[in-house]
């Protein structure tokens, strides 16, 4: 699983997730650990929870940059053995552990470049295993969409198999959490309207900066802007959506009450989380 950064827009927001991060963090690494259950290494997951609501946006990436730094650091402290660390750190595996991490929300390939560079400068046995997805070296995740790619072949099945339906030549709906910004969701839309079109109908996506919701299909040409351009949602054009659709933004009480519950609301055939 990959290291996250969550940066809330609001201090009211930022204190919700301060209450749930573990729980959070804890239940993304157990759905990584069963879909990852046939390899060696299992599943995880890192959430570095930021109170940035207050400050510019040049500011705050600032912030976001050093706190994956320190993070990094954190992490290297409780791996990589020296007389400095050793004194102060209860090891009770009592043995030496191989810890990687992988790019999730809000990482960028700076961010990728310089763990690995950290890792080596640190005495890390194999840094360049330390993070996945480095941009000159691996395949990138994103550019692939290596792990949508895989989620579609199970989608697909699952509307064969289960549902009956052809998406190549039956429509069906489907509602996704997480943002045309993202690695997963960015690349599934993508490899949805590549395999199967307008018979593809999203009639719903949710992510850190609220919802989009049309039962009548959010419009492809601006979903898939919003991916090339690596925009959340909240950037989805209104005037795109349908007398029955909305934006709903993570700035105000309903607006987190909507998002949260999207994938509750919403009736589709296919649920994508």
């Amino acid at each position: 699983g990959g290291m996250r950064l969550v940066t809330p827009p609001t201090p009211e927001q930022f204190a919700l997730e301060s209450a749930r991060q573990f729980d959070e963090c804890y239940g993304l690494s157990y759905a990584q650990q069963l879909k990852n259950k046939d390899i060696p290494e299992g599943g995880s997951k890192a959430v570095c929870l930021m109170n940035t609501a207050t400050l510019s946006n040049d500011v705050k990436n600032i912030v976001m940059r050093k706190s994956v730094k320190a993070m990094t650091d954190s992490i290297l402290d409780l791996i990589v053995e020296t007389e400095e660390t050793s004194q102060k750190i209860v090891d009770l595996y009592g043995k030496s552990e191989v810890l990687y991490l992988g790019p999730d929300e809000q990482v960028i390939p700076d961010d990728i470049n310089w763990v690995v560079s950290r890792a080596a400068q640190r005495g890390y046995s194999i840094p360049p295993a330390f993070m996945s997805s480095k941009p000159k070296a691996g395949i990138n995740h994103k550019v692939y969409g290596v792990t949508s790619e895989g989620v579609n072949v199970f989608l697909d099945s699952a509307l064969r198999n289960s549902l009956k339906i052809d998406p190549k030549k039956q429509s069906f709906t489907i509602k996704l959490t997480g943002g045309p910004d993202g690695d997963v969701a960015g690349n599934e839309l993508k490899i949805l309207h590549r395999e199967y079109g307008e018979n593809a109908i999203v009639v719903g996506i949710a992510d850190h900066s609220g919802c989009a919701e049309d039962p009548e299909g959010l419009n492809w040409v601006e979903l898939l802007r919003l991916v090339d351009e690596e925009l959340c949602i909240s950037h989805f054009d209104k005037t795109k959506l349908s007398p029955s659709g909305n934006v709903y933004l993570t700035d105000s009480d309903e607006g987190v009450k909507k998002r949260n519950t999207m994938h509750n609301r919403l009736q589709s055939d296919a649920f994508v989380p």
